[in-house]
């Protein structure tokens, strides 16, 4: 979540600032409100993007045997188990979160709440599709959703200029308050994001822009109307949501309306959004890499469990049974560590001399040892993509490592790599979402003499319905 959170305020920093430094003095204002309203919602997407990239495997010769991994510590297969202490972060960061949240959100009830009641508790008039609001309160006329707020006396004696209400009704016609509303309530959500208030200041001015634009379309007086604005900047007293005359950016407009259009320009910065959409892409999701399965796997040597035409007495096979059932645990499975060497030894020579039938009838039976993995070296941009705590789980020579510890290796440091997806049921899944198993150098090393020296053989095997347990090597 933390990874999450960062890449949302990034991203929305470089949408910000393109336009800030792009877009923002162009007279193309109906793009640029599209541009902030939809990068504001992209800063929040982008990170949730994951492209998954598949990375070939070796193929399997035809004299191989498909590898299986066991984690073997002193001969015996087993499984691990992690305890973890709790974290307590983890649980007061989303109730501050929540605390947080919840205030601007009443904030946010607030302020609409008194501008809702004004509309209740005052006279209005119908303007157009719109309604005027008749307040007795010294203010300058504002705006919000279909309503236009403005001072009672003032209206009746025609103190307010058709330029001041045609710029209101501009902000009520193309819908501003709806804007202002889902910046609002991203800023209930993604209160930690400081840029919010940077799109907040920057739609407030386009909104500015446009109605300007709205208004000079219908009186073409620029000078006029630009005195007007400079009388109106002084009169502000108007509440948190609404559309208002402000002195601080009065400046910026009255430059916009004096400014004249380039089209090839407006082009030209329109077109160079597209490579900073795509930078962002790149930049702030998700890259995945995963092994891909081949096409096709040529057929596997097949080495056969040794078995005998006539199979073993009926003394034995009850011998095999009672040293099995002697093993079993309260569920009544075998447990592999209760077996000793001698017992893996007995049931071994048991094993190997019953016919095909009677192995099919057991609960423990041996299986023939796997050759050694090839040596398969990832790729640098693999291990990059691995750094990822979110989406892998990272082990080194059988050691559960950092993600952050693979900046401290190169592609070349390790000969082989196994990348394997996890299953919703397992106990790491949702902390990650593929298990990298690597071995160093050093380490492929010293398991590609122990599994060509050990002159193993067998593998023990407890079996479970169909499934295999647990299983054994012979030592």
């Amino acid at each position: 979540m933390i990874t999450y959170i960062i890449k949302i305020v990034l991203c929305s920093a470089v949408f910000i600032f393109t336009y800030k430094l792009l877009l923002e003095k162009e007279k193309m204002h109906s793009f640029n409100r599209g541009y902030l309203l939809l990068s504001m919602l992209l800063s929040l997407v982008i990170p949730l993007l994951t492209f998954h990239y598949a990375t070939p495997t070796l193929p399997i010769s035809g004299d191989e045997i498909l590898p299986t991994n066991f984690i073997k510590e002193n001969n015996i297969v087993q499984e691990v188990s992690t305890i973890e202490k709790t974290d307590y972060t983890l649980l007061v960061l989303p109730i501050l979160y929540g605390l947080i949240s919840t205030f601007f959100l009443l904030r946010f009830i607030i302020n609409l709440n008194k501008i809702l009641a004004k509309t209740r508790n005052s006279k209005t008039i119908p303007f157009n599709n719109s309604q005027i609001v008749l307040t007795n309160e010294a203010l300058s006329p504002h705006s919000f959703l279909n309503y236009l707020f403005v001072n009672n006396q003032e209206y009746i004696c025609g103190g307010i200029e058709k330029e001041i209400l045609l710029h209101e009704y501009a902000h009520i016609q193309q819908r501003h308050s709806y804007d202002i509303l889902l910046i609002e309530i991203l800023q209930i959500v993604c209160w930690f994001n400081p840029f919010l208030l940077m799109y907040k200041k920057a739609i407030q001015l386009n909104h500015e822009f446009l109605a300007d634009e709205a208004v000079i379309n219908t009186y073409p007086n620029v000078a006029s109307y630009q005195y007007l604005l400079i009388e109106k900047a002084s009169k502000s007293n108007t509440y948190h949501l609404s559309s208002s005359f402000n002195y601080l950016i009065t400046k910026q407009r009255l430059i916009m309306m004096t400014k004249s259009k380039s089209p090839q320009k407006a082009l030209f910065k329109q077109l160079a959004v597209i490579p900073v959409l795509a930078i962002a892409i790149f930049a702030f999701s998700t890259k995945s890499f995963a092994q891909e399965k081949p096409s096709s796997f040529p057929k596997a040597k097949q080495i056969a469990v040794p078995a005998t035409q006539d199979g073993v007495s009926q003394a034995l096979l009850d011998e095999y049974e009672q040293i099995v059932n002697s093993k079993k645990n309260k569920k009544g499975i075998p447990s592999a560590l209760k077996f000793t060497e001698i017992d893996r030894k007995r049931l071994e020579t048991i094993y190997l001399s019953m016919s095909k039938a009677q192995q099919a009838k057991q609960l423990v039976t041996f299986v023939p040892s796997l050759p050694p993995f090839p040596k398969t070296v990832p790729t640098q941009e693999q291990i990059e993509a691995w750094k990822n705590d979110k989406i892998y789980g990272v082990w080194i020579d059988d050691k559960r490592v950092n993600n952050a510890v693979l900046n401290k290796y190169k592609n070349t440091d390790f000969a082989h790599e196994f990348v394997s997806k996890l299953e919703k049921n397992a106990i790491n899944y949702g902390k990650h979402y593929y298990q990298i198993d690597l071995m160093t150098n050093e380490g492929y090393e010293k398991y590609y003499k122990e599994e060509t020296t050990g002159g193993n053989r067998y593998y023990m095997s407890i079996y479970v319905g169909i499934k295999p347990r647990k299983m054994i090597k012979k030592s």
